[in-house]
């Protein structure tokens, strides 16, 4: 009894145990899917971030070619800005470019960090490199400087990535990266010093004779540049040494006021001799400490190699003032105009008999003006009309002479002043062949003759130098104010600019060979602007030759390639526009 019992008891409880279900193969199945769903998520997302670190390290290799092909044109920048051309830079500041012919600065250290910039292609892997000129960059201030107007450089280059995974996304196996880079020139780039001599090798390339002074105020750090090698006796006052004086008293070269803060100027030597030197009584610079002494320096260059040849032009127009009654001359002698117009400043009431009208009875010119344009042989004044106190004017504008520009001892040269004075524009005098000369006592002062303030002088109207009186007697010109410091006249794209300099006055063509006396002794000059002689072979020689106490002023710069100051007179140079030492020029990458 107790078996059976306990028998039923057992089936009592097998029957009642539930039915076995299918449930735990479907939880197999429903986790081997989840595990299945997350490997191909998990290999999605290992697959993004292969692209996405690809595009990384791409986007960083672009970022580094944009630095530093950036940086180096900044570089071919700045030394362009100071002179020194760079022929194989590959691009011109202010175009816009692109290095799908691989060429230049640019595209040379775009290619040497792995970006060939030959352009972009949808099908395959490929990379662009592009520049252009912002005007501006936010933050970042506009470096202050007459020969640059395009300071800033922007570099961009685009490449196409190949990718994987991105496509399913994008729907493109290629993705743009894209990397920038903008610098730049920053800081003041340095002026030329007033005197810049470039005759690499000639022994006396700045000559001192005759007891000739010569006092710099203002201007640059650098006031008188003589790239000449020549160092025959690098320790004795000498001939076969690149500055020599060979008489006089006193200091020829005097720089004491000159520089920024007016404490003086440095007078640069490439060559020798190495220190100053005793010429007569006194040293050659003054400057007995030797402060201001530098031998051997750094050669600088051409400040103005880069600026481009003026257009022949045409024959000049009659002038549109003539004397009332007055026979009206060719063009190339000029027209006579009355005392009063275009700001002619003589007053003499019979200063040259022209003829007799029936109208105006005797009729009689006060100025002799002069229009731009091509002039054949030049434009002679050497026996203007045998009068004392001759006065001849020049229209602003370019003149191109095929010959000199000859002065005579009895006349007087004035710019033609338009309108309101003083005026932003002005003349260049452009020489195929010859030169300026001024014979000796040209510009003596006359009581007919009236003075021109010499604020007149500077474009913006203001006192100028300190060196120059209130006004001036004499020749005056004065070249275009630009904003460049060039000149403004095809194919130049120099603009006119009240807030710029003046820019060249005398520029002569590389081909042509002067070797001539500027100032002859006793003449009285007073220019503002740029007196530019080199020849493509050194061979141009400038004299400068005063007398007794005649002054000269310059407001500007003289580059020559030899240059020789003689006679007993005294020509004073000045620059208005300083440069701060603490804001040297540099290149940099701004962002």
């Amino acid at each position: 009894m107790r078996s059976r019992a306990t028998q039923q008891s057992g089936a009592d409880r097998k029957s009642a145990t539930p039915p076995r279900s299918n449930g735990s193969a479907e939880s197999g199945q429903i986790m081997v899917s989840l595990l299945l769903m997350l490997a191909i998520f998990l290999l999605a997302m290992v697959g993004f971030a292969v692209d996405l670190t690809n595009l990384w390290f791409h986007r960083q290799a672009a970022q580094t070619a944009a630095d530093a092909a950036c940086s180096a044109g900044a570089a071919d920048m700045l030394m362009v800005a100071v002179g020194t051309p760079m022929p194989r830079m590959g691009f011109t500041p202010g175009t816009p470019g692109n290095c799908t012919s691989g060429v230049g600065t640019i595209c040379f250290y775009a290619k040497a960090n792995g970006f060939n910039g030959a352009g972009l292609s949808s099908s395959s892997a490929s990379n662009s490199v592009n520049w252009d000129f912002p005007s501006s960059i936010p933050g970042v201030t506009t470096p202050s400087t007459s020969l640059t107007s395009n300071p800033f450089l922007k570099v961009v280059i685009t490449e196409n990535v190949k990718t994987y995974f991105l496509y399913t996304v994008h729907g493109t196996s290629y993705q743009k990266v894209v990397a920038t880079s903008t610098c730049g020139v920053t800081g003041t780039v340095p002026q030329a010093a007033p005197i810049v001599v470039l005759n690499p090798t000639i022994p006396e390339a700045l000559h001192l004779t005759g007891g000739s002074h010569i006092v710099i105020v203002g201007g640059p750090t650098n006031s008188i540049q003589v790239n000449s090698s020549a160092n025959g006796q690098p320790n004795a006052n000498s001939s076969s040494n690149a500055v020599e004086c060979d008489g006089g008293s006193g200091y020829p070269i005097d720089t004491s006021m000159a520089g920024p803060k007016g404490t003086g100027g440095n007078l640069s030597i490439h060559g020798g001799p190495l220190t100053n030197q005793f010429c007569g009584g006194n040293y050659i610079l003054n400057d007995p400490t030797g402060t201001h002494w530098k031998s051997p320096v750094a050669t600088f260059a051409d400040p103005y190699s880069a600026v481009p040849a003026p257009a022949l032009p045409a024959a000049p127009v009659v002038a549109s003032h003539p004397v009332p009654g007055a026979p009206v001359r060719p063009a190339t002698q000029g027209t006579w105009v009355a005392t009063g117009t275009d700001s002619c400043p003589n007053t003499n009431p019979q200063q040259h008999y022209l003829t007799w009208s029936s109208q105006y009875g005797n009729v009689y010119g006060n100025c002799l003006e002069f229009n731009p344009g091509y002039y054949p042989t030049g434009i002679d004044l050497s026996s203007l009309a045998g009068y004392g106190s001759d006065v001849a004017m020049f229209m602003p504008g370019v003149y191109y002479l095929n010959g000199n520009l000859h002065v005579g001892s009895s006349t007087t040269i004035r710019n033609a002043w338009i309108g309101l004075q003083p005026a932003t524009q002005g003349v260049m005098f452009y020489f195929i062949s010859g030169g300026p000369v001024f014979d000796g006592g040209s510009g003596q002062p006359s009581s007919y003759i009236n003075p021109v303030p010499s604020q007149y002088l500077n474009c913006t109207g203001t006192t100028g130098s300190t060196l120059m009186p209130a006004s001036l007697t004499g020749n005056v010109l004065a070249a275009q104010c630009t904003a460049a410091g060039t000149y403004v006249g095809a194919p130049s794209t120099d603009v006119l600019s009240a807030a710029g300099n003046r820019g060249l006055l005398f520029n002569l063509a590389p081909g042509d060979v002067y070797r001539g006396t500027v100032i002859g002794a006793g003449a009285s000059l007073n220019f503002t602007g740029v007196l530019y002689f080199h020849n493509a072979n050194y061979q141009d020689q400038v004299t400068l030759n005063g007398a007794g106490n005649s002054t000269s002023y310059l407001l500007g710069n003289i580059v020559t390639d030899q240059l020789t100051l003689a006679g007993s007179g005294t020509i004073k140079m000045g620059l208005t526009g300083n440069t701060s030492a603490s804001d040297s020029p540099g290149a940099a990458i701004f962002q």
